[in-house]
């Protein structure tokens, strides 16, 4: 659904719930017109639902394409790739959209050419479920393999005895870390991830490019090494 709003606050209040009482009470005997009363429902409303023997789903030609429970597992689906550095873009958000309603036999407006949720259903979607469009980081498979809660506890421990066992002080800490950067740029199209979210990574090939090196290390004092 497009983000339209409804021009008035009526609401749907004949239910499947209520279709099942009244016909329950005219099996009984009663008649049509009590019923509506007893039930505080038009009679001729009754009478229509009655004939068809069905319950709208909803008023009029607006209506969400997924059920409430299908689109919080999209939203699911989306944060979980990015948060394995397989973040969806605009356009594969869109597909993946349209491949779930056509899956589940959905009655939707997308576009059938393209196979793809349209741009504004997409926007709408990252807005209520509170994703931003980012542009993310360049992350090796390498690196993001050894960057875990193991690892990282692993350096605090090894960091608590190497200060407990030689008494270093704030001055004699540094932190040393390598960068690289690409001789011919290349940049990464922007992937949906969670408002609010520091970093986005992307997992690219290690070959693209020569790649220049520089080491930089510093203290928290402020005192630092020129990069190298």
């Amino acid at each position: 659904m497009l983000s339209y709003k409804r021009k008035s606050d009526r609401k749907l209040v004949f239910t499947e719930e209520i279709l099942k009482d009244a016909k329950e009470r005219i099996r009984r005997g009663q008649s049509q017109r009590s019923v509506a009363e007893s039930l505080n429902v038009p009679e001729s409303t009754l009478r229509k639902r009655l004939k068809a023997g069905t319950v709208p789903c909803s008023l009029g030609r607006f209506s969400n394409v997924f059920t409430p429970e299908l689109d919080s597992n999209l939203a699911e689906h989306c944060r979980r790739l990015d948060s394995y550095f397989y973040g969806l873009t605009k356009k594969e958000l869109g597909r993946v959209a349209y491949d779930l309603a056509n899956k589940n036999c959905l009655n939707h407006r997308f576009n059938n050419d393209k196979k793809e949720a349209s741009k504004k259903w997409v926007e709408n979607f990252a807005r209520r479920h509170n994703f931003s469009l980012r542009q993310p980081e360049k992350t090796s498979l390498a690196r993001a393999a050894v960057f875990n809660r193991v690892q990282v506890q692993r350096f605090y421990d090894n960091l608590k005895q190497v200060l407990t066992t030689f008494k270093f002080v704030g001055r004699q800490i540094f932190n040393m870390d390598e960068t690289g950067h690409q001789t011919v740029p290349n940049k990464l199209p922007k992937v949906y991830a969670k408002k609010g979210k520091k970093i986005v990574g992307k997992f690219v090939s290690a070959e693209r490019g020569q790649t220049v090196t520089a080491v930089c290390c510093m203290g928290a004092t402020g005192i630092f090494v020129p990069p190298a």
